[in-house]
């Protein structure tokens, strides 16, 4: 083999070890921000304002996050009142059924 030959399979290997590793990169991250956006759906279907427990609209609601996890509020003086007591609500059970 001739150095050309040798440069040309090193350039190859190289090449397609950087486009295995891309491939790996951007499956991970899409991976992540796939369930990033489930969150946020799932939050979203289920925007309810713990404090006074009426539906509230997440695009134009007042935020909070406790835990990690984000609350929405029809009111800022809802969101003070969570605020105040962030665990009273974020744990809060279903007044439905007894059995959370």
């Amino acid at each position: 083999m001739n150095l050309f030959s040798q440069d040309m399979i090193w350039i190859l290997l190289g090449a397609a070890l950087v486009l295995l590793l891309w491939r790996r990169f951007t499956a991970s991250r899409n991976k992540a921000m796939s369930g990033a956006m489930d969150v946020i759906q799932d939050d979203a279907r289920a925007a309810s304002d713990p404090v006074t427990g009426n539906k509230v609209d997440p695009t134009h609601a007042i935020t909070a996050i406790f835990e990690g996890k984000t609350f929405f509020f029809e009111s800022e003086s809802s969101r003070t009142v969570f605020q105040q007591n962030p665990a009273k609500f974020a744990h809060q059970h279903h007044g439905h059924h007894g059995s959370c």
